[in-house]
């Protein structure tokens, strides 16, 4: 009986465990940024899938890291450009609806 009762804890943590893992999880967004505000980006994706196209508001945070190239900028001397293309990395069981946690840009030319 104690081993049972063992075993259904250790079943228990480890549904709780990699419950909190999964919903920890970034989830990538690849598009085209049709808008720069202070606090938000509007990007247009596509669906692998279904190939349709969508364009949403993403959040842009305190936390939000910004990369350009290899080289981590902040937000606001990103010198992020309509048409640019564009990484997102987003939480999407944050407090903050679809808060990016990073974002990733290509080099800007020279």
């Amino acid at each position: 009986m104690k081993k049972c009762q063992t075993l259904s804890a250790l079943m228990a943590a480890f549904v709780f465990m990699t419950t909190a893992i999964i919903l920890a999880h970034d989830v990538a967004h690849r598009g085209t940024v049709v808008a720069v505000e202070a606090a938000r980006l509007q990007v247009k994706t596509v669906d692998a899938k279904t190939k349709k196209e969508d364009t949403q508001w993403y959040t842009v945070g305190p936390k939000t890291r910004t990369k350009r190239a290899d080289k981590v900028v902040p937000y606001a001397e990103a010198k992020i450009a309509t048409g640019e293309r564009v990484v997102l990395l987003v939480n999407h069981a944050g407090e903050a609806k679809m808060l990016i946690t990073e974002i990733r840009l290509a080099a800007l030319g020279n």
